[in-house]
C-alpha cells in the first residue's frame, strides 16, 4: 500500500501542469531526481536523459549568447537556497535550451528555488520552478497589450502544444496555433467565430463550464489527462490531454480577465502507456498474490515493507503489519544473527540463499529456505526475496536420514552380505558384513569395484547380466561365486529390489548376498547320490529283467520235466503216494516261482514306461468294471461291497494305472478277509483343494503298526496262508506317488485296514 502511495504522488508530479525540478542539493553537480513531464516536453527531452545527471549537465550554457545569464544565474539562485535555506527569486533571465540538433533554442524563464528540509531541518531536496516570461507576464504582471502578448506567447504557437486565446463572454477564437487546429479537426477559418459555433461539440465536453468559471473567478484551471472525444476520418475516439486555462487580460488595468489563454498539451500516448503499465502491474501484483511461495521486500533496518499473502500466512500476521513490523520479530533467536548478517550482505548488493527458522506471531515454528537479491530504493538498497516454506521437506529428509540409519543398523547385524546402489546401479554402500567376509573396503568396492572379488571364470557373465538387469527395473536374483578374505571363493544368492517413487522411476537399488556354499555342497552331493541311485536302479532293472528273461525257459524245462514225471508214476501203489504229495509241492512252487517273474517283469515294465496319458475317467464305471473281473472271489467269499463315490463323478488319471490300483486294494481286500465274519468293503471318494481322496475300507485280518510301516516294502508279506509276491502295493504306490500324489493306511490288527489315496487334481483338455 505504501509503495502504491508513492507511485501515485510520482506520477502526479510528473504530470501536473508547470515545469519542475527536483534537485539533489550535492553542489556543484545539482543532480537530477525528477522532472515533470511539461519541461520535458518543452526542453524536447527524455526522462531517462534527465534523472540522475547534473542539471548542467542536462541544459548546459549556450557558448554562442555572450549576453545569457540563465546558467550564472542558476547556480547562484541554488547556492542561496542552499546556504540560506531560504526561497530564492530568479529574475527573468535568458536560459537557451538544447534544440534537439545539436543547437539551441532561445528561451527566456522565471524561477525560483526552494529548500526542501524534514522536521528537523535537514536539507533534502531543492524544488526549482521554472515558468516561461510569457507566462509570468500573462499571470503575474498583466502589464503588456495584446501584441505584446502575442509576441512573447510565439514561442508557444511554434511548440508542439494547441494554444488559443478566446475573449469575451462568448469565446471568440482571437488566436490559435496549427496544434489547436488539428485539435478540433478545423482550419483557419473558424479564427475570430465564437468557438461553440465554430466548434459545437466543445459545448458538451465540458469546455463552457470551465471557460467561465476561469473568466469570473480570474484563477487558472488545471486539468490532467483530461478525456475528450474526437472524431478523426469519421472515427470517433478517446484522447487524453492536460489543459491549462489561465485568465488573459488585454490590458493591465484590467479588473476582470477579458478572456482566457488556453493550453492543450496531447497525453493520449502516455496516458495509454501508464494504462498499459497499470495493468501490466496489476497482473504482476495477482501472480505475486497468488503464488504458493513467501514475497517480501524487507528495508535496510529489517522492516517489512510489503509482503504477499501467503507469507502473511505463513508469519500468521495480516497486512497491518506491513511498514510496521521488523523481519527479527518472526526469526527463530538462535537464527537472527546469522540472518542479520547476510540481509546486510544483500543490501550491499550481493545475491544469497540460505535457511532459516521463523516462529509465528501464533506460535508456530517454520523452516525456510530464501533467495534474496537486492533491489535499489529512495532509501538505498532493500532486500527482495522469495522464500519457501520447506518445514514437510525437512521432516522427511530427517525421517528419510532416520531410516536409513535403522536400515544399515540393521543391514549392519544380519547375518546376510548387504549393499546399495544408484540406479544405474554403481554401489555406493556396503555393510560391515561384506567388508568383514572380502576383507576390503569402501574405496576398493564402491561403484563396480565388486568385480574385483568374483571368480574370474564367472565374472564376466555376471557383468553381462547385472547391466541388463538394472535396466528392467524388476526385482532380479543370480548365484556366483565371492572370494573370501582369505582368498577363498564362496557360493552365495544375490538378491536385488529397486526402490521406487510415486511415477515408477528407480531411486536406489537394495541388494543381500546369501551365503549358499553348504547348499551348493549339499545340492552336489545329492546329485552324486541321484546319479548312483539311478544306475543301481537301472542295474536292478537290468538284473530283474535278465533274471525273469533267463530263467523263463529253464523253468519251462523243468514244469515240462515235473509233468512227465507225474505221468510215470501215475500208476504207482499207494505205498509212493507221498512221492505224488511231493510232485504236488512242486508244481505249487513253480506256479509261486512263475508268478514271482512275471510280476517282476511288470515292475520293470512300470519302471521303464513314460507317463500314461491322463484322460477324465468316471470312477463309479472304472470302479464296476473291475467289480466285474472280481465277481467270482466277490461271490465264493460272500463279501458285501459298498460303492459311494458320487462325490467325484469324474477323476483325471491314467485308465490303466487307476484300474490297476484299485484291482490290487479290492484283491487285498477280499483275500486277506477274516474268517469268521463276513467280509464288508466300503469304497468312497471325497474332493478336497488339490486332491479326490479315494478310500477302500475292509473288515479284515488288518496290521500291526510295525507290518503297517513295512506295507509297501517290495516282496514284503504279512500272512503266509494267502499266496501273493509282495509286489502289489509297492506298484500301486509308486503309480500314485508318480503322479503327484501319495497314499496313506490305517489299520488295526483283527479289526481291519482302511486305505486312503491321494489323487492329485491335474484335469485336462479332452
Amino acid at each position: 500500500m505504501h509503495q502504491e502511495q508513492n507511485l501515485d504522488f510520482e506520477s502526479i508530479f510528473n504530470t501536473m501542469p508547470g515545469s519542475f525540478l527536483v534537485l539533489k542539493p550535492n553542489a556543484p553537480q545539482y543532480t537530477i531526481l525528477a522532472i515533470s513531464d511539461e519541461l520535458l516536453h518543452n526542453t524536447r527531452m527524455e526522462r531517462v536523459e534527465v534523472v540522475g545527471k547534473g542539471v548542467f549537465e542536462v541544459y548546459p550554457e549556450n557558448p554562442d549568447a555572450i549576453t545569457a545569464t540563465g546558467p550564472t544565474s542558476l547556480r547562484t539562485s541554488l547556492k542561496n537556497a542552499v546556504e540560506n535555506r531560504v526561497l530564492d527569486q530568479i529574475p527573468v533571465v535568458r536560459y537557451d535550451v538544447p534544440d534537439g540538433s545539436g543547437g539551441f533554442e532561445v528561451r527566456y524563464w522565471s524561477a525560483n528555488s526552494r529548500p526542501v528540509t524534514d522536521s528537523s531541518g535537514k536539507l533534502l531536496y531543492i524544488l526549482h520552478t521554472t515558468q516561461d516570461i510569457t507566462d509570468k507576464i500573462v499571470a503575474e504582471t498583466r502589464v503588456s497589450d495584446l501584441r505584446s502578448i502575442e509576441k512573447k506567447y510565439s514561442l508557444f504557437l511554434k511548440a508542439p502544444l494547441a494554444v488559443c486565446i478566446l475573449t469575451g463572454p462568448e469565446n471568440i477564437i482571437e488566436l490559435s496555433n496549427d496544434d489547436m487546429l488539428r485539435f478540433y479537426n478545423k482550419s483557419k477559418d473558424i479564427i475570430g467565430q465564437p468557438l461553440f459555433e465554430a466548434i459545437p461539440e466543445a459545448k458538451h465536453q465540458g469546455f463552457a463550464e470551465i471557460l467561465d468559471q476561469v473568466r469570473k473567478t480570474g484563477q487558472t484551471f488545471a486539468y490532467s489527462e483530461y478525456p475528450t472525444k474526437r472524431v478523426i476520418d469519421g472515427n470517433e475516439a478517446i484522447y487524453y490531454y492536460n489543459i491549462v486555462c489561465q485568465p488573459y487580460y488585454e490590458n493591465p488595468f484590467d479588473k476582470e480577465p477579458s478572456g482566457v489563454f488556453s493550453i492543450a498539451h496531447n497525453v493520449t500516448e502516455l496516458v495509454l502507456a501508464k494504462k498499459r503499465v497499470e495493468e501490466s502491474e496489476a497482473r504482476l501484483q495477482a501472480i505475486i498474490e497468488a503464488t504458493p511461495e513467501c514475497i517480501k521486500i524487507v528495508s535496510p533496518d529489517g522492516l517489512l515493507n510489503y509482503m504477499n499473502k501467503s507469507g502473511l500466512h505463513m508469519i500468521e500476521g495480516d497486512e497491518e503489519l506491513l511498514g510496521k513490523v521488523n523481519v527479527l520479530d518472526v526469526i527463530a533467536p538462535e537464527h537472527r544473527t546469522t540472518w542479520k548478517k547476510n540481509h546486510l550482505r544483500v543490501c550491499e548488493g550481493n545475491n544469497l540463499s540460505w535457511e532459516f527458522d521463523i516462529i509465528g506471531l501464533k506460535g508456530k515454528r517454520r523452516r525456510m529456505e530464501t533467495h534474496a537479491v537486492p533491489l535499489p530504493g529512495e532509501n538505498g538498497r532493500s532486500q527482495l526475496a522469495v522464500t519457501h516454506d520447506i518445514t514437510k521437506r525437512k521432516e522427511a529428509e530427517l525421517a528419510l536420514r532416520e531410516s536409513e540409519e535403522q536400515f544399515r543398523t540393521f543391514a549392519n547385524n544380519i547375518e546376510n552380505l548387504a549393499w546399495m546402489a544408484d540406479p544405474q546401479g554403481s554401489i555406493y554402500w556396503y555393510n560391515e558384513r561384506w567388508f568383514n567376509y572380502t576383507g576390503t573396503s569402501l574405496e576398493e568396492m564402491i561403484g563396480w569395484g565388486w568385480e574385483k572379488v568374483h571368480h574370474p571364470d564367472h565374472v564376466a557373465s555376471v557383468v553381462a547380466f547385472v547391466s541388463q538387469a538394472w535396466k528392467s527395473g524388476d526385482n532380479w536374483e543370480l548365484t556366483f561365486p565371492l572370494r573370501n578374505a582369505k582368498g577363498e571363493y564362496q557360493w552365495f544368492l544375490t538378491r536385488a529390489y529397486p526402490v521406487k517413487d510415486e511415477q515408477g522411476n528407480v531411486l536406489r537399488w537394495i541388494g543381500t548376498n546369501t551365503n549358499i556354499n553348504e547348499q551348493k555342497k549339499a545340492e552336489a552331493s545329492l546329485e552324486a547320490k541321484n546319479m548312483e541311485l539311478v544306475r543301481i536302479n537301472n542295474d536292478l532293472d537290468n538284473f530283474i529283467y535278465t533274471a525273469s528273461h533267463d530263467l523263463k525257459a529253464p523253468i519251462s524245462n523243468i514244469e515240462g520235466l515235473i509233468g512227465l514225471l507225474s505221468e510215470e508214476l501215475a500208476g504207482l501203489d499207494s505205498q509212493h503216494a507221498d512221492i505224488g504229495h511231493i510232485i504236488s509241492l512242486m508244481e505249487k512252487s513253480m506256479d509261486r516261482f512263475k508268478r514271482t517273474i512275471a510280476s517282476l517283469t511288470d515292475l520293470v515294465k512300470l519302471q521303464q514306461e513314460s507317463a500314461s496319458p491322463v484322460t477324465r475317467l468316471d470312477l463309479g464305471e472304472l470302479i464296476g468294471e473291475v467289480l466285474l473281473d472280481l465277481e467270482p472271489h466277490i461271490k465264493a467269499s460272500a463279501a458285501a461291497i459298498e460303492v459311494a463315490v458320487d462325490a467325484c463323478t469324474y477323476i483325471y488319471f491314467s485308465e490303466k494305472n487307476l484300474r490297476s490300483v484299485v484291482l490290487n486294494l479290492l484283491s487285498n481286500a477280499l483275500k486277506y478277509a477274516a474268517a469268521d465274519r463276513v467280509p464288508v468293503i466300503r469304497i468312497g471318494c471325497e474332493e478336497q483343494p488339490n486332491y479326490h481322496v479315494l478310500t477302500v475300507k475292509d473288515n479284515g485280518l488288518g496290521l500291526s503298526l510295525q507290518s503297517q510301516k513295512q506295507l509297501f516294502t517290495m516282496f514284503k508279506r504279512f500272512h503266509d496262508h494267502v499266496e501273493g509276491t509282495g509286489i502289489g502295493l509297492y506298484m500301486v504306490k509308486k503309480m500314485v506317488e508318480g503322479s503327484g500324489g501319495y497314499i496313506a493306511v490305517s489299520s488295526e490288527e483283527g479289526a481291519g485296514t482302511e486305505f486312503r489315496v491321494f489323487i492329485k487334481k491335474t484335469p485336462v483338455k479332452d
